[in-house]
Parts: C-alpha cells; structure tokens; sequence
C-alpha cells in the first residue's frame, strides 16, 4: 500500500515536472538553446513559443487533468463515466481550449462524447500521449486502495478507454503504471524496467486491436542497451528529439521520460531539467519523469523555492488530497 507521504512525493515531482517543461513546450531544440539555454530554474514564461500567457510556475493539462481526476475518482471510483465527468468538469474550470493545452485525441473524443457518442467507441483513435500521462490518476487511485497488479492495469485501461483505446495509448500507459507500482514498492532500476515491460505487454492484451505503429516496449529495450555506452546529456537529448522524436505520440514521450530516468535514477531534478532542455512535449516528459523518479525515490530533492513557487501559484493542495486517498481506502 503506498503511503500519504509517497502520493505527496509523486505529485510532486510530477507538477514541478510540468510547470518546468511548459514554457519550453513545441520549442525545437535549437530554440531552447539559443533563446533560453541551459535550465537549472523555473524559466519566465514570456521566454516561451506557446504560453507566454501563464504565469510563471504554471502547471498544464498534465498536473491539472491528473488532481482532477483523483477527485472524481474519490467521490465515485474509476469507472469510464466518472473518468469522461473529471475530464469534462476540468475542461470547463480550466479554460483549456482556450488556453490551448486539450491534447489533439482528448479534444475529439470528449466533444464526440458531448455530441451524444459512446464513450466505450469514443478513444478508437486516440495514439497521443494524453492517455499515458492521465494514467497516473488511476495508478495512485490502485495503490492507496492496495489493488492488485492486474486489478490496477485494468483502471487504467478504463482511465483511457474515453480517449486514448488504443494500442499505443494502452502499451505506454500500462507500462508507466507498472513501473511506479514497482518503484513505489522499492524495486530496484532494473526491476522498475521489467515491470515496464510487463506492463506494456498487459496492455497490448487489453487493445482492440493492433496497430502496425511504433512500440514503445521495443523502443525500452534499444534505449536500456544505448545507455550502456554511456552518452553524454546532450548527446542523449540528441537522440531523443531528432532520431527518435519527442512529439505527442505515446511511444515518443515514452521512450523520453525513460530514458531520463534511467540516465539519472532518482535524481528527479537533474531529470527533470533535461525534460525541459529535450524540445518537444517538455511538460509531459518532464512531469512523468518527475512522477517515476519521486516514486522510485521519496525523498529526492527538489530546490524548494521551486517546489514553494509551484505550489503558491497553481495553489496546490497535494497533502489533502493524499489524506483522502489514503482514507477513503481505509
């Protein structure tokens, strides 16, 4: 069972992910070189290509549709309708079209869904990251309430079933949720990559069907083998965004936050800030990376004037919201 304090950690680590990926978010590479440089700090957001209209610190879709979620789930489990009424309510609160952070497959699935579509049939086309970054929600949601591993996949696959049922959603998604399953459990790296792997594989039995796509459990295996040789950081980040792309697909994100995480293992701020330096979809692989070293490492440290600032200008209430986690499974 995971504990208030590790839920906190997670959360954690997730947000500062976002809020320090988001003003980079869709800059190329060169971009962020030239016009912001190396990022060690929460970055200004006039410096951003997309979102000098938030404030400095601010969290995205990423952070926002995950709490969202965990409160519907609490009020009323996980379940596809619960799942479509979190997504709903946050789209309504957070102005998100207008802000221009509603993933591509989120955006389509859910006004198919206001238009009166079934929201099992709903997220047939739904390949992008969303689904992936969504499934932490019901991964903590399985954790407090001491789920078993296939009990807790099963969430998740429910979690996506609205937007993202596909089987690159699900291969990602289910692999991510293993992964912090095992890291919250104390595994070790090599434990948190197989239980990826087994992950993806649950998820891939849970798709519709197959799609001839990338695979992020093969794009895993390469990167594990890759870092062996040792790459520098930008060597890496490289590799990341022009060879293997860091755009909204679920096996590109994927294969970036783990390869993060396995570049520095429980360094959650080192990982984070080459999220945010990678170019592409920095907040999401910054907030997931984020989520999987917290969750491998509790007590990983983060400069708390950033973890303040975050908190202070997106008003967090990580801390409730654990409690209640933790309560409601008692």
């Amino acid at each position: 069972m995971i504990t208030e304090r590790q839920i906190i950690a997670i959360l954690e680590g997730f947000a500062v992910g976002d809020a320090m990926g988001m003003p980079t978010e869709f800059m190329t590479r060169c971009q962020i070189a030239e016009e912001i440089g190396t990022i060690d700090a929460l970055v200004e957001s006039r410096l951003s290509a997309h979102h000098s209209d938030l404030a400095k610190g601010s969290v995205t879709d990423d952070t926002e549709q995950t709490l969202c979620l965990l409160s519907h789930y609490l009020k009323a489990g996980v379940t596809i309708d619960s799942t479509v009424e979190g997504l709903l309510a946050w789209i309504d609160e957070s102005d998100a079209i207008a802000k221009r952070y509603i993933g591509p497959s989120s955006l389509k699935a859910l006004r198919a869904i206001k238009e009166g579509g079934d929201p099992s049939m709903s997220g047939r086309d739904g390949t992008t990251c969303g689904g992936l970054m969504r499934s932490l929600a019901p991964t903590l949601y399985a954790l407090a309430h001491a789920m078993e591993w296939a009990e807790m996949l099963d969430l998740v696959v429910i979690c996506l079933m609205p937007t993202h049922y596909t089987s690159q959603a699900l291969e990602a998604a289910c692999a991510y949720s293993s992964a912090i399953a095992r890291a919250v459990g104390g595994g070790t790296v090599t434990d948190i990559i197989e239980a990826a792997r087994d992950g993806g594989r649950y998820g891939l039995l849970k798709a519709p069907y197959i799609a001839c796509s990338a695979s992020s459990l093969a794009r895993l295996d390469f990167l594990t083998e890759y870092l062996k040789t040792q790459p520098g950081e930008e060597e890496l980040l490289d590799l990341l965004y022009a060879v293997l792309g860091t755009g909204l697909e679920s096996a590109d994100v994927f294969a970036a936050l783990f390869a993060l995480f396995l570049f520095a293992p429980g360094d959650t701020f080192r990982s984070i800030c080459l999220a945010a330096q990678v170019g592409g979809d920095t907040d999401t692989i910054a907030a997931l990376v984020g989520g999987l070293n917290r969750a491998y490492r509790i007590d990983s440290p983060i400069p708390p004037s950033i973890v303040d600032e975050v908190y202070r200008v997106n008003n967090l209430r990580l801390q409730p919201l654990a409690r209640s986690l933790v309560e409601h499974a008692r």
